[in-house]
Formats: structure tokens, C-alpha cells, sequence
């Protein structure tokens, strides 16, 4: 009846492993029938099949292992009750019934007293119990599955370490950025940003400078809680590049935010193209001078 079992449960993962592996090749092959092209596999496909594969074969090994490990026991075993089973108390058990006792290798209160130690502490004996056959099972398993692990990562580099993994999707994420940006006409930054002298945008500008900006910097940009914004003088820089950048980026230190979550890029080109469109203008009450000289 073991061997049966055996015998059914390794057919069983056999076609198992075949359904798994042939899964992803027939919706592969189904996509490609769709759009009639070539099927072709991306290399984390064939890691996904290869990695199938493994499992399936870890699968077959440890079933393997189990009933080796239980057809050995059984060849070695000389208990009486071993001995003595009938083939008709055999077949008396239901399939999972023999199972379960096969992977359990569990006892009756009778036999554990045969593994009894003379080790006693408190009155309390020591039984000398193996570990069930489906846990020894499973440990050869990981035994084997850390030889083909370590072969595959760190012996043959079929597959990307960790390490690899990230610089892969690093350098993948600068791409999609890269293409994103491209897809958008590009993308404004300190480096690339310019004056723009559209009155419309200007304008836009200074309803947006009145509407989030003056509260610290003055109507007239004469500066009050912030600096002054006309004169010559600059903490962080006066170019246009240099004001885009402390108005998307803030100045935490200096109690100022960043805009960045409020404004636009184009909105803040527009506030910095505003700010220097009333540069000179000396304003009444200007706030005396910060930072150092930017001649434009």
C-alpha cells in the first residue's frame, strides 16, 4: 500500500510540475498567436520558469526523500507491531489514514513505552522519539535547495544578486524618467530654466508672487519678514536658476517652505521671471540689503 501511495503521489507531482512549467509557456504562446509574432522570453521569464522548475524538482526530491526515509524505517524497523500488521489491517486504513501515519510516524502509548530512556528528572522520562519523516523531509529539501541556490547565484551567475537587482532597477527607472521627460518636451529645472518675458506669464506671475509670496516679502517685493527681492543683494543667489530653485526647494532654516507641491514647475519659472522684472525698482520702505552683490 506504500508503494502505491508513492507511486500516485509522485505521478501526482509530476504532472504537477509539468502544468506549472507549461502555464506560462502556453499563455506566452497564446499572446504571441494574438498579435501573430514570435514568441520570444524576457530573461526574468526564463529565471520565472527556471525557478519553477527547481521547486517542482524540490518538490519531487522531498516526496522522494519521505518515502525512501519511510520505506527504509519499515525495512529496518523490528518492533512486533510492525511485524505483525496484516495486509487486511493495512487495508482497513483510508489512503489519507495511511498517509498521515506515514508522514506523523506517530505511536500508541504502547509502543512509545519501548523508546522510553532511563534519563528522569521530576518524574518526568525522556522519550526517544525521532523527528516525523515530512519534517526530515522537508530539511533535506532546504539542504538541497541551498546547493542549487548557491550553484545558480554565486557559482554558475545564472540569476542577479541583490546588488545587481537594484542597479538593474536603477538604471530601469532612470530610463522610464528619462523617457517620461522626453514624452513632456522635457522637464524645467534650475539648469535649464529661463527668463520669460511674455506679459501673460508675467502676469501670472505676479498674481501668483501677491497670492503665496507677499505675506513675507512685500507687496511691492520691498521684503518684511523675508528679504528684499529688488535690490542687488541676494542670499542664495540671484540668478534665475538660483531663485527657481530656493522657490521649488524652500529654505527650512529660514522658516520658508518649499513650493514645489503647491507650484508648477512653468508656475515657479513664471514667479522667478516676475521677481526679476522689478528688479530696481526701489520700492518705499525697502528692507535694508542681505546676502552679497549679483550683478545680472
Amino acid at each position: 500500500m506504500k508503494k502505491l501511495i508513492c507511486k500516485r503521489t509522485i505521478k501526482m507531482g509530476m504532472a504537477a510540475s509539468i502544468l506549472l512549467l507549461m502555464a506560462p509557456l502556453a499563455a506566452k504562446a497564446q499572446e504571441a498567436a494574438a498579435t501573430e509574432t514570435a514568441p520570444s522570453f524576457s530573461d526574468s521569464e526564463l529565471m520565472m520558469g527556471l525557478a519553477i522548475f527547481l521547486a517542482a524538482a524540490l518538490v519531487l526530491a522531498a516526496l522522494g526523500l519521505l518515502f525512501a526515509t519511510i520505506a527504509l524505517k519499515g525495512i529496518l524497523s523490528g518492533s512486533p507491531q510492525a511485524q505483525t500488521e496484516t495486509a487486511e489491517q493495512a487495508g482497513s486504513k483510508s489512503l489519507w489514514q495511511q498517509l498521515k501515519s506515514s508522514l506523523m510516524d506517530s505511536e500508541s502509548p504502547e509502543q512509545e513505552e519501548e523508546r522510553m530512556t532511563d534519563h528522569e528528572y521530576d518524574g518526568i522520562r525522556e522519550l526517544d522519539n525521532s523527528l516525523p519523516p515530512w519534517w526530515k523531509a522537508l530539511f533535506y529539501a532546504t539542504i538541497v535547495f541551498s546547493v542549487v541556490y548557491m550553484a545558480a547565484y554565486h557559482v554558475f551567475g545564472w540569476g542577479a544578486l541583490q546588488d545587481e537587482e537594484y542597479q538593474q532597477e536603477v538604471a530601469a527607472a532612470k530610463l522610464e524618467i528619462e523617457a517620461y521627460m522626453a514624452a513632456k518636451g522635457g522637464a524645467l529645472t534650475e539648469e535649464n530654466v529661463e527668463v520669460v518675458t511674455d506679459a501673460a506669464l508675467l502676469s501670472e506671475g505676479e498674481q501668483i508672487f501677491a497670492a503665496n509670496c507677499a505675506a513675507c516679502h512685500g507687496s511691492e517685493l520691498q521684503g518684511t519678514v523675508g528679504p528684499n527681492l529688488v535690490d542687488e543683494y541676494w542670499l542664495h543667489g540671484g540668478s534665475v536658476g538660483d531663485i527657481f530653485k530656493t522657490i521649488r526647494d524652500g529654505v527650512p532654516s529660514k522658516g520658508m517652505i518649499s513650493w514645489k507641491a503647491q507650484l508648477s514647475p512653468e508656475q515657479i519659472q513664471n514667479v522667478s521671471s516676475f521677481i526679476i522684472s522689478k528688479a530696481g525698482s526701489n520700492p518705499p520702505n525697502a528692507k535694508e540689503p542681505q546676502g552679497e552683490v549679483f550683478k545680472r
